[in-house]
């Protein structure tokens, strides 16, 4: 399952929300469409929110400025890279990720370029760094990821943090 899907297909404690489109759209995980059709069903009628579906194409820098200025209107503020808002969306885009790659069937090898590819995409906690091997460069071998490392790595953060990975 696509994790933009996951997120807000399972809404757990937090319905899919706009930090997670705005995070969701700075990290190239959603595209303009995506987040344009997600809020035409969201039935808001502000001004901005208008201005944003109404919007055709890709045009990243006008698309921006109305994502930010519609995320504003629906919720108060805006969230900013460094925020709590923005920490807990891209914790929970993290976490959605790491759930898709381990609902694949990916060999230790695929999962850990998957991990690393997440690593690259939302960035990560320093304890996410553990969760695939490089051997030395002089063994020739491929680095590798164990999913029930990865596995519990995800519950983990779901119960200390308090983050669910659904939105």
């Amino acid at each position: 399952m696509h994790f933009a899907t996951y997120l807000r297909q399972n809404p757990g404690d937090h319905p899919f929300g706009w930090e997670e489109a705005v995070t969701g759209y700075d990290f190239g995980l959603l595209s303009p469409g995506e987040i344009r059709a997600w809020a035409a069903g969201l039935g808001c009628t502000g001004e901005a929110v208008a201005a944003l579906i109404a919007l055709e194409g890709e045009m990243p820098p006008l698309f921006e400025k109305h994502l930010w200025a519609a995320a504003a209107e629906a919720t108060g503020r805006t969230p900013r890279p460094g925020s709590t808002r923005w920490a807990r969306a891209q914790d929970r885009w993290r976490l959605a990720l790491l759930k898709d790659a381990l609902d694949a069937p990916l060999s230790p090898e695929a999962l850990a370029v998957a991990v690393e590819a997440i690593y690259q995409a939302v960035g990560c906690p320093e304890d996410m760094i553990g969760l695939w091997k490089s051997p030395p460069a002089w063994e020739r071998k491929a680095p590798h990821a164990e999913k029930d490392i990865v596995a519990a790595f995800v519950r983990r953060a779901e119960t200390t943090n308090g983050v669910t990975g659904s939105a």
